[in-house]
């Protein structure tokens, strides 16, 4: 029989507004689905949105790809408990250290409440510097109380890198002076889906003027306002066209500012959030991503853009580092703006065979990333090893208050 693996998130298929943590877990349940017997529960509802999703049957299991999934409104602490006891896990997966969903589950199982089960969570790129500089003191106040009460104790963490491996160290060590288990497997590309759209010949051609994309999730982390503030410097004409959620309101806003205040030759514009199945389409129309992020924990809008050859301008942020050395874009730091004004302005002058020839190499590095990339059997081993090595729940204990009320609220810290 295989091992149960119960995924808790806040969002999962068909979503798409959270971005990268949904395909994630996608490519999870693709990757590792033979392996393992998957359910997910998770919210009826998308990020943003206050309808639930159209054609699905909220409080039933239904299956979906590789995986049964329960979409559900009610995260009340007894429904939880209710439905986390119904599928008599061998691993709970949590995937958010700051979510309501993972204080609610480890505060019922912290209390004895949960059948025995070996528990492992992924932080998705939480304890980054710059995603900790967000709310830092709700987050700080929170892993504080969270940690001295024992909710993480004896979880196993999942790192998809060395890198945020350290980054769960350290958080940890500094909150708590805990030493935690850390295991590491890459985030699972869909090779299917790459391999399918890195063939694609209906590449258009570079614009005259040239089209910058904006696609993610539209707050801080992404920092489009500094997208913005680049372009403001260009003297040639060039577009930006900005799809993704409005994650932070207010931060919209003030974007919405620096887009009236660009100059006559550069002009932006807001498409909206996209559906999964309309962005290789969206990359093949589009001759460079812009993305100054703060930080990616993987960074797959990075991996499709480069799938439908389109370059990447991208911040030093991420993983991938090389894309100057291979000539599939580039890895510019923050803080050296006058590389990323120069950057943005050969772009823009750059001439049609020039991006004909770097729009190949892009699909060539994606070709032979999967080639080399084998992620899939490091997870798989890591979650057989969980259930191998699986001891019992640990004994019910109070908690404090701050934690509860942690655990109750409907948003995420």
């Amino acid at each position: 029989m295989r091992p149960r693996i119960l995924l808790i998130a806040d969002w999962y298929l068909p979503g798409y507004k959270a971005g990268g943590i949904i395909t994630a877990l996608a490519n999870f349940v693709d990757g590792v689905g033979d392996e393992f017997d998957l359910r997910v529960v998770t919210r009826d509802r998308d990020l943003t949105d206050s309808e639930p999703y159209a054609g699905v049957v909220a409080g039933e299991w239904q299956a979906i790809g590789k995986a049964r999934v329960l979409y559900i409104h009610d995260f009340s602490l007894a429904h939880l408990r209710h439905r986390i006891a119904g599928t008599q896990p061998d691993i709970v997966y949590l995937n958010s250290f700051f979510s309501p969903l993972t204080a609610k589950t480890l505060a019922l199982r912290r209390l004895g409440l949960l059948p025995p089960a070996a528990f492992a969570i992924a932080p998705r790129g939480e304890f980054s510097p710059s995603a900790l500089r967000i709310k830092r003191r709700k987050k700080s106040i929170y892993a504080a109380a969270a940690l001295r009460a024992g909710l993480y104790d004896g979880i196993l963490w999942h790192a998809t890198s060395s890198l945020e491996g350290a980054a769960i160290e350290s958080f940890l060590h500094m909150h708590a002076r805990q030493n935690p288990r850390i295991g590491i497997a890459p985030d699972l590309p869909n090779r299917e889906w790459f391999a399918h759209n890195v063939n694609a010949a209906d590449r258009a051609p570079k614009s005259s003027p040239v089209k910058f994309l904006f696609l993610s999730r539209i707050g801080p982390m992404k920092n489009l306002q500094f997208a913005l503030d680049a372009l403001a410097s260009l003297s040639a004409p060039a577009e930006l066209h900005i799809y993704g959620p409005i994650d932070d309101p207010p931060y919209w806003d003030e974007c919405q500012r620096r887009i009236a205040a660009l100059p006559q030759n550069v002009r932006a514009t807001y498409h909206g959030a996209v559906a999964r199945e309309l962005v290789p389409s969206i990359f093949r129309a589009h001759d460079f991503l812009l993305l100054p992020t703060e930080g990616e924990n993987f960074g797959y809008v990075l991996l499709e853009s480069l799938t439908a050859g389109c370059p990447v301008i991208v911040s030093d942020r991420t993983t991938w580092r090389d894309l100057h050395d291979k000539g599939v874009g580039w890895a510019i730091p923050l803080e050296d703006r006058a590389s990323w004004r120069q950057t943005l302005a050969s772009c823009a002058e750059m001439d049609s065979p020039t991006h004909a020839a770097m729009s190949l190499r892009a699909r060539e590095y994606v070709q032979a990333w999967l080639a080399q990339s084998d992620p899939r059997t490091a997870t798989t081993e890591m979650f057989q090893s969980l259930v191998e090595k699986h001891a019992p729940s640990e004994p019910a204990a109070a908690i404090p208050a701050a934690v509860v009320a942690g655990a109750t609220r409907s948003k995420s810290i």
